[in-house]
């Protein structure tokens, strides 16, 4: 942990520094970073389960996409993951809707899994998850997790043409600045700097970082919708849920206790499949 710290409080000197030498390459650096999801790698035995689907890469503009489809139910399904993680997080998911008369499809975001590209955000993601309805106009449900959940709510505020019935959202964040607010704090950056990578923010994403907000973007949404976070969170404040079941009008809202920012449980898993059924 100490180490850990020492590395943080480094990067965020160098940062810094950066601000006042060299504002360009801290612009592009601190964007970077800020998007760097530092993905976990595809394990052995993850991918003994992830094989059993078919598997199909879609290009996308510079990236590669890896997609999963498993089953040839009546019934479709699109399952999104979130920061970090890759289509394995889904594999009970799949097993039980397997069961239930479902095509489960499944996608890697870029920078994850076997997905190509070096970073990810939620317009990225939106994009990608677009182009594989295109591809897919029979999926009538997403299912979705941490900044999957994000992306998925922005998709459907900024994309009308697809097919969506029903959607989960588990355990997403709420609002872009406040990812800024914790490297702020976390790397000990100074006003300058953030500021500086704000900027690149802003011509990368075509907005502020205070223009993401789950809630803003859910407020012309009719979709039913399943929200689901755990009281105990760690990683996402479970008010934004509460926040989104507020502003998304056709929404019901579980807040679990116990389970954190994994929701991982049967219990969990059931809710799931009642409400896509």
């Amino acid at each position: 942990m100490k180490l850990k710290k020492v590395i943080q409080k480094n990067i965020g000197f160098y940062f810094n520094i950066l601000a006042y030498v060299h504002p360009k390459m801290l612009q592009r650096k601190g964007f970077a970073l800020f998007c760097n999801p530092f993905a976990h790698k595809v394990k052995p035995h993850q991918m003994q389960f992830l094989e059993k689907g078919i598997s199909e890469v879609i290009e996308y503009e510079n990236y590669k996409i890896q997609t999963y489809k498993w089953g040839n139910g009546s019934k479709k399904i699109l399952f999104v993951h979130g920061w970090a993680s890759h289509s394995f997080r889904w594999k009970k998911y799949v097993e039980q809707l397997l069961q239930q008369d479902f095509t489960v499809y499944a996608l890697d975001a870029p920078a994850h899994g076997l997905s190509t590209g070096k970073m990810i955000h939620v317009v990225l993601y939106a994009q990608v998850i677009d182009m594989f309805l295109q591809r897919k106009p029979d999926v009538t449900a997403i299912v979705s997790h941490s900044i999957g959940g994000f992306a998925t709510t922005y998709y459907l505020d900024h994309y009308k043409s697809h097919n969506i019935e029903k959607v989960i959202i588990m355990g997403a964040p709420g609002e872009a600045s406040d990812f800024f607010d914790f490297y702020k704090k976390t790397l000990g950056l100074s006003s300058k700097t953030l500021e500086i990578i704000v900027k690149e923010f802003e011509l990368q994403l075509g907005q502020l970082p205070s223009y993401f907000s789950t809630a803003k973007f859910a407020e012309h949404l009719t979709i039913p919708a399943l929200i689901i976070h755990d009281k105990g969170d760690e990683a996402t404040h479970h008010h934004y849920s509460i926040r989104l079941n507020k502003h998304w009008k056709n929404s019901q809202l579980v807040l679990t206790e116990g389970l954190g920012h994994d929701l991982k449980s049967k219990e969990v898993i059931q809710m799931v499949v009642n409400f896509v059924n």
